[in-house]
């Protein structure tokens, strides 16, 4: 099983991210609010994962970071309304895989975990090495093979968590450029495309910003 199919198996699950007008919809009616009540996460794992969004795109005092565009409040629906029910509970079994790493490490509940815990977390398993990586594939692909069989095989916290992670890491950069703010008023934006001129630096073409669309 080669490394892009193991992680599909485990935290997003194999649906692709695809910018479809519903999922555009999802996204752009997604803000910060004070109070984060997820969806389809419980309480605690609604905390870990706006805490872990913030963490990989935060804000500066000039562009606004993930959590303020609503991503986490957009990945939790997109999970809800658009995952696929055996999605779902891939999903699940990778929060639970990283519940019970949080535990291990920092001996707190998710719902207890400070900025400092979770950014140690997310340095482990998105700095990995590639033997850490390629030990975490291993064991994915041996869990993945057994739950076809047995629906009730849970994953090695390990690799579980290595997998929810990563995806969230996707999810987030997914969501952060495709949402409203940025799409319109970081990046280039250019909704009716014009005439096409080749060899043109970018820094020139639109002042050294990527373009949205």
């Amino acid at each position: 099983m080669n490394r892009r199919q193991v992680l599909k198996n485990l935290g997003l699950g194999a649906t692709a991210l695809v910018a479809t007008p519903t999922i555009l919809s999802l996204l752009q009616s997604c803000t910060n609010e004070p109070e984060f009540i997820p969806s389809f996460l419980t309480k605690e794992e609604g905390h870990a994962l706006r805490r872990m969004v913030d963490l990989i795109i935060p804000s500066d005092e000039a562009i606004p970071g993930a959590v303020d565009v609503g991503v986490h409040q957009f990945i939790d629906s997109y999970w809800d309304q658009v995952a696929t029910l055996e999605n779902q509970s891939q999903i699940k079994l990778g929060f639970s895989a990283l519940a019970s790493q949080f535990q291990t490490t920092f001996n707190k509940p998710l719902g207890e975990g400070k900025d400092e815990d979770f950014d140690q977390l997310l340095t482990k398993y998105l700095k990995s090495t590639i033997e850490q990586e390629q030990a975490y594939e291993k064991k994915l692909g041996a869990f993945y093979q057994a739950y076809q069989n047995n629906k009730s095989t849970v994953p090695d916290p390990d690799a579980g968590s290595y997998s929810l992670v990563q995806n969230i890491r996707g999810m987030t950069i997914w969501g952060w450029k495709t949402s409203e703010e940025i799409g319109e008023n970081v990046l280039a934006y250019e909704p009716i495309p014009a005439q096409q001129i080749g060899c043109l630096p970018v820094s020139e073409a639109t002042g050294g910003k990527a373009y949205s669309l």
